[in-house]
């Protein structure tokens, strides 16, 4: 008998895990502000896209970033209140409805956020300021958002109960940390939506570690269970940048980058 010499292949490598593409990414990796729908600053209200990056509110630059080749620079000086966007003294971007919630949707976010050294950190002692927002479909306070006056020299998270737009149960602050000025601070968030404050809930990452609540309505815990949605507000989707109380002095400037949103924490990648 003649014997036979088989080659053996070797076993094909196992094809890498499937990761859930991100739902939107507004990283500024574009070099401009086109990922995201709406601009909004003293200089526009209007679709980013029309907006040619050339004045001081919004800037998508290089010399500050966290990740990649850019980040987006905001900054509000005294008066800067939009004539077409009354109420508060604002430089932001609009993401659409993919980046907030309706209920039942489990969603992942996550961006980085420096604070400039000269940024006015004083902000509880003159009046409300935010940087981060779900705001909901109709005119009010955002459900859940991430403000700068609660505590001079802090930023945090405020969850906004309402049993209707602008209707409140209560502001609850669950978690606060330092404006830490001159540095970049990582955030991670896991939001379940529903205006069931059996049903909703919020857990946050901070600098990549899991962070304990410290305060009402879910101090010590890790796992916040808080309605995150206001009946009769339907959906919400994510503002980024730099809103305030006209009563706020002093120009901030402020830095934003890396903001991804997924439907699984793989989803989105690293910062």
């Amino acid at each position: 008998m003649i014997g036979v010499l088989m080659s053996l292949s070797p076993a094909a490598a196992a094809p890498p895990p499937f990761l859930p593409a991100p739902l939107f990414t507004g990283d500024f990796e574009t070099g401009n502000f086109s990922q995201w729908p709406i601009c909004q600053s003293v200089a526009i209200n209007d679709a980013c896209s029309l907006y040619d990056n050339s004045h001081y509110s919004l800037q998508v630059q290089s010399a500050v970033r966290r990740q990649g080749r850019f980040a987006a620079r905001f900054e509000v000086r005294d008066g800067d209140v939009p004539a077409t966007v009354p109420g508060g003294e604002r430089a932001e971007v609009q993401g659409g409805p993919e980046t907030g919630g309706s209920e039942g949707a489990d969603l992942w976010y996550q961006w980085s956020t420096q604070f400039s050294t000269t940024f006015p950190a004083n902000h509880a002692s003159q009046g409300w300021g935010l940087v981060s927002q779900w705001h909901g479909e109709v005119d009010g306070p955002p459900p859940l958002g991430m403000y700068v006056d609660v505590g001079d020299g802090q930023w945090g998270l405020r969850v906004n109960a309402q049993t209707s737009p602008g209707q409140f149960i209560a502001s609850y602050v669950p978690w606060r940390t330092g404006l830490a000025q001159g540095s970049w601070q990582d955030i991670k968030i896991h939001i379940k939506w529903s205006t069931d404050d059996r049903v909703g809930f919020v857990e946050l990452w901070h600098n990549g570690i899991r962070q304990t609540f410290t305060d009402a309505p879910c101090a010590g815990q890790d796992r916040c269970y808080v309605r995150t949605l206001i009946p009769l507000g339907s959906t919400t989707y994510f503002k980024q940048g730099y809103y305030r109380d006209p009563n706020v002095t002093g120009t901030g400037i402020l830095y934003h980058d890396g903001f991804t949103v997924a439907p699984t924490e793989s989803g989105l990648g690293a910062l």
